[in-house]
Order: structure tokens, then sequence, then C-alpha cells
């Protein structure tokens, strides 16, 4: 029903469910159906390591790569090595045991509000990547990618492990992702085509520096980490450059300030099959010279406004097994937000809140998982309903040794700047 002539909040949702259209329900329906039909067989992920241990995906990835199970979380926590390999002299004459390739193609279908409908052809990544341990103590990794054909990349971090494959201390330097894509509990790589929007996207109002913090946890940063590790618990602490005026934290040479970023956690491997969680503090600066940033007021010339935020929160997953079928997982995380904005700057200190929920079925036989995500961000702007909401459903599967399947939909609706947004992605994904 209706009141005063306007339509009730139930007859909003309802037009949400029986409105999409043609294309978007077409896009989504062929890309399960592709997925569900083809030939599958096990997927390697970084072959390099496939060759190294003449072993398949089953040895490091669940339920679809990129995704680590428990053994390749303490694979790579160890530097890239084996228990069996720990203080051991590393053969680093074969190339191949170290050098993969990866490469990303995707279809997608964008119907945003207000805009047209586009459709259209993606390159994401074509990338070679180095990995592994080449002494007693010390591992590389090394990460170049074109993205889309034009932004070239080119990051990497050395690692010392010091100890025993029960307890041991481990030390990166460099270039590097901080939780995203290096963690556990559901901060490892998803499963599927997109990380959940609180790990990717800033979590107060706009996200620009001159507003409130751009920092995301997908973000790479230049920095150092200690970490000790004892049986599946790793305590771990991060000292980073942070984020630059322009709200980067790889673009400067030089830092733009001497303050530094500092993370701290823990978290805890539950079980064999991936099972975990991360607990996490971030606090952290952004600098802002006078002129350079839209919305500062003028300052004396050499002078810079100062932004520090903090995030703090958890992230956890857990996988039951079903006999005979496969598996069922339930993952979820939470961010606080706080900002606290120069008093210069109009409205004040800055407060936000986010969360997801995910679920995936992975089935065994046609090796095929299926995930739906649901994730919330309250961009705290002062007003009412300025949140953000984004469903996800989808599949993936692997299709030969080397190659992997993937198909996306995510219905975004941001509140807070009036925009509604399908899209569709389908991806190939192929590795050597």
């Amino acid at each position: 029903m209706s009141v005063n002539g306007r339509s009730s909040p139930k007859q909003h949702r309802l037009a949400f469910l029986f409105n999409f259209r043609p294309q978007i329900i077409v896009l989504v329906l062929l890309s399960v159906a592709a997925t569900v039909m083809v030939s599958t067989r096990e997927s390697s992920a970084i072959p390099a390591f496939a060759r190294k241990y003449n072993a398949d995906c089953a040895m490091c990835h669940y339920a679809a790569y990129p995704r680590l199970n428990s053994f390749g979380l303490q694979f790579r926590r160890m530097g890239y090595r084996t228990p069996v390999e720990v203080n051991k002299d590393q053969d680093v004459t074969n190339v191949s045991h170290f050098l993969s390739g990866r490469l990303r193609t995707q279809f997608a279908y964008e119907n945003t509000k207000g805009t047209i409908e586009r459709s259209e052809f993606r390159l994401p990544e074509v990338a070679f990547i180095y990995a592994g341990a080449f002494s007693r103590n010390f591992s590389a990794y090394i990460h170049g990618f074109a993205d889309n054909g034009s932004n070239v990349d080119l990051h990497g971090h050395v690692m010392g492990m010091f100890g025993s494959a029960e307890k041991y201390f481990m030390v990166r330097i460099g270039q590097m992702h901080m939780l995203q894509q290096e963690g556990i509990g559901g901060f490892d790589r998803p499963v599927g085509i997109s990380t959940t929007p609180i790990h990717a996207t800033p979590l107060t109002r706009a996200g620009a520096p001159s507003t409130t913090s751009a920092f995301t946890f997908d973000l790479r940063q230049k920095g150092a980490e200690l970490s000790y590790v004892y049986g599946p618990g790793r305590l771990f602490a991060m000292v980073t450059n942070g984020l630059d005026e322009s709200g980067s934290g790889t673009r400067r040479v030089g830092d733009v300030d001497p303050q530094k970023d500092v993370l701290v956690g823990y978290d805890h491997i539950l079980d064999d099959i991936a099972s975990g969680f991360t607990i996490f503090y971030y606090n952290g600066t952004t600098h802002a010279l006078a002129g350079m940033t839209p919305g500062f007021p003028a300052v004396p010339t050499g002078l810079s406004q100062t932004l520090s935020f903090s995030r703090f929160g958890f992230n956890v997953n857990k996988i039951f097994t079903i006999p005979g079928t496969g598996f069922f997982e339930l993952m979820g995380g939470y961010v606080r937000s706080y900002d606290n904005v120069p008093i210069q700057q109009a409205g004040g200190d800055v407060t936000g809140n986010a969360f997801y929920v995910e679920s995936q079925q992975y089935i065994t036989g046609p090796e095929l998982t299926f995930f739906e995500r649901f994730s919330f961000i309250d961009l705290d702007q002062g007003r009412k309903n300025t949140t953000r909401k984004d469903y996800t459903i989808g599949a993936v599967t692997p299709i030969e040794t080397w190659l992997r399947l993937a198909g996306e939909y995510t219905y975004t609706d941001n509140v807070f700047s009036g925009v509604r947004t399908h899209l569709a992605l389908f991806e190939v994904q192929a590795i050597w």
C-alpha cells in the first residue's frame, strides 16, 4: 500500500525484485549455465609450485583458486616453504619452479541509474609472478602486471624466516598488501571475481583525502612487517609509509611526512580445511599540503593539515563438511572506522560501521562453487540514509588444469550518492 501517494518501503523492495532488466537476467543465466555445463578437471594455482612439488591445486587451494586451504596458508606464512624444507638449502637452478604467468579476461555489463548502459570486454590483468624460497632463511615475491593494457605496476617484497616449523619469526620488507590478499578468515583472495566492498572501498563518506580517509584494506603499501607464528596462531605488526595526499600508498618516491601508519593483529587457523579468524587494528595519518587538495582552506605556505584515522574489527570464516557432497562455508567481517578531521574543516569527526556476510557451497565431482554475499557500509555523512548495500551472487569452476571460469552479478544500492548499479561479470582466468 502507499501512504500520502508515496510508495511504501515494501513496494520499493518488490519493485527491486521484479524490475530487473532482461539483459542482466540473461547474462547471469548464461554465466551460471556455462559454469555448470563445462567439462571440468582439477586445476593448479601458481603453477610453479605445482611443477616444483608435482602436485595439483588440492595441495594448497580451497575451494577454487586462488583461495588457500590451511596447508596453503601455512606455506605462504613460511615464505613458500613446506614444513620439511624449513632451515634447509634451496635449489634455485630451475626457474620454472619460481616463475608463473597469469591472464584475466572479462566481459562486463553495467547498468547504472541515470547513465547509458555499457557492455565491454576488459583485460584486468596480464602478469608474471616470481615466488619462492631462495636460501635457508630468505624468500621473495615479485608481481608485475598491466591493468587493461594501460597501467603497468611492479611490486614485491623480501621475507626472512627464523625458527622451526612449529614456531618462528617472519620478517617482510618491501611493497605489499596488508591484510586483504595476505590474511585469513576472509582476508584471503576471494573465490569469486570481486572483493567485498568493506575491504576494497573507503568506509567513511566519499573517501576523498580532503574530507575523510581514502584508506582501504586492498591497498598495497611500502613498509615492513614482523610476525611471530606459534602453531596455528600468528601475532603480527606492520609499519608503513601510509597514504600520500592523493590517497595512494605507493605513488610517491619520498614519503610526504615523517609519521608512519601502524597495523597490529592476530590471526588463527582453526582446522585443516581453511577455517580461521583475524582481529586487527590500524592507525594512520593523511597529510594534505595546502593548495594541493581541494577542500582545504588556505594555510601558510609549507604547512599541511593532518587527518588521523583508525580502523579496527575482525574477520571470521567456518567451513562445514557435507559427506558425499562437498563443503558449506559461512564467512563475515566487521570494521569500525574513525576519522579525526582537522578543525579547519566543517562537519567534524567521522565514524562509520561496515560489515559483510557470505556463504559458499562447494560441490565435489563437478568442482563447482556457488557464493552469495551481502555487504553493508554506513558512510556517516551527517544525515539519514547514507548507506551503501551490495548484493552479490556467482559461481566458479576450473575447466582445465590451467584455466578457470567465473560468473558474478552485483546489485549496488548506494543511498548516499543516489546511484544504483547492476553489474554482471563473466571472467576467464588462465595461469601457467
